[in-house]
């Protein structure tokens, strides 16, 4: 497995905290909705909300931040195997 670089590190940060962030919003949302029909239990409530966090931060930091740094690694593998001259 390849480090991180500098760059890679910096593509990754923006779409983590959004990630964090909307995650958090729907976890609440999440933990209120079930609530308010009480009709789960206390630890399925805590569950669910992990679940949607889980779920918001993927979506965001994944299309956002993996993808980018995936399609430039490729990029650059292309672009070296290119370069190479022929035998």
């Amino acid at each position: 497995m390849q480090k991180l670089t500098a760059s890679e590190k910096q593509t990754l940060v923006g779409p983590l905290a959004v990630g964090f962030l909307l995650g958090a919003i729907v976890a609440i949302a999440s933990w209120g909705f079930d609530s308010e029909y009480r009709h789960l239990e206390s630890w399925r409530l805590a569950l669910n909300a992990l679940g949607a966090f889980t779920a918001s931060l993927l979506l965001v930091t994944v299309p956002l931040g993996i993808v980018p740094i995936v399609v430039r690694r490729l990029r650059r593998q292309t672009d070296s195997r290119l370069d190479e001259p022929r035998r």
